[in-house]
């Protein structure tokens, strides 16, 4: 396969790879400063985590299909000769006894190091990668970010003399979709009494972000790619996909879209009754998501309940995986 040029003015050409405890993700990207064109993308559900959980492990058939997904994805980068690799694994692998071990698979099998990072700085290049969407948000705001075996949450505002994103609070929490089902092994439909089972747990385990929220009071919520792509395509009836970004800064980075609060409202009542085979069908839901979405609007109506009855949902494209691109390209 012939490599695609890469465009005489971008002098780059850089992937990252996202090993999340759900989705192993990668983008590939030809760069120039804080500006960048895709040149690929490519997801692939490998559940590295599922069932795993408990036993602070990540099992032989999860591993073998997260190296598999991994040596598709290198396969990628020789074909679009890659200049640079970054690859950075996230919550399953913090935890996973024999993480180490999954980690010299994969550069057995690859060649690729990977970058164990922590929860705070999985928050960090979070708020980086978002930040390049919410250049037009003047008001504090709350990110969350829902992956399978954490959760990072920052309230962010824009700098008053600088015009950049600034941190107010950030935390990463063990409670991802992933993890509250292997833990919690929830009915299915979950009903709002499986529901009501969680909120104990939600309560004291998330005390901190409540705190967080009556402190500094954000009136915004911005969901980070992942899960809040599917929720967007959801309320918008699946007939506008959640890449279609018209709107885009100056750098050509898609601003953070709407989500229609009402509507995602009565969406979460619609997945609490629905069984997977009933939400698979669903407009605009996408499959490897479809087992989760319960547990992921949970989660969003909890936060929900401790904000504004007027807060804002939005939605950004980027997380963190474009924060980790923004790193690579400041060094």
């Amino acid at each position: 396969m012939e490599s695609p040029p890469v465009t005489p003015e971008l002098s780059r050409r850089i992937a990252v790879v996202d090993c999340g405890s759900n989705t192993f993700s990668m983008i590939i990207v030809d760069a120039h400063d804080q500006r960048w064109d895709v040149q690929f993308l490519m997801r692939h559900a490998v559940f590295l985590g599922q069932g795993g959980f408990k036993q602070a492990s990540i099992l032989p058939d999860r591993f073998a299909k997260g190296i598999d997904a991994l040596r598709i994805m290198h396969q990628a980068t020789v074909n679009y000769a890659v200049d640079e690799v970054r690859v950075v694994a996230t919550s399953v692998l913090r935890d996973a006894l024999n993480g180490k071990e999954f980690c010299a698979k994969a550069e057995e099998m690859t060649g690729w190091k990977m970058q164990i990072i922590s929860g705070d700085e999985e928050a960090q290049w979070i708020h980086q990668g978002v930040s390049f969407t919410t250049t037009e948000l003047q008001e504090r705001h709350l990110i969350m970010d829902i992956g399978g075996g954490s959760l990072e949450f920052i309230v962010a505002e824009m700098g008053a003399s600088d015009g950049i994103s600034e941190i107010l609070w950030k935390q990463s929490f063990d409670a991802g979709v992933a993890r509250l089902e292997d833990f919690g092994k929830p009915e299915d439909p979950l009903s709002q009494k499986g529901a009501e089972r969680y909120q104990p747990f939600l309560d004291y385990t998330l005390a901190p972000l409540q705190e967080a929220l009556k402190k500094f009071a954000p009136t915004i919520l911005v969901g980070s790619s992942g899960s809040f792509d599917t929720f967007l395509d959801l309320v918008n009836g699946g007939v506008e996909p959640a890449y279609v970004t018209p709107d885009c800064s100056e750098w050509g980075h898609p601003h953070a879209q709407v989500i229609d609060r009402k509507i995602l409202e009565e969406l979460h009542g619609l997945l609490m009754v629905s069984d997977l085979q009933k939400r698979l069908v669903m407009p605009g839901m996408a499959p490897p998501r479809a087992r989760m979405m319960p547990l992921a609007s949970l989660l969003i109506q909890h936060v929900l309940s401790w904000m504004p009855p007027n807060a804002t949902v939005m939605r950004s494209a980027y997380a963190l995986r474009e924060g980790v691109l923004c790193d690579a390209l400041d060094h």
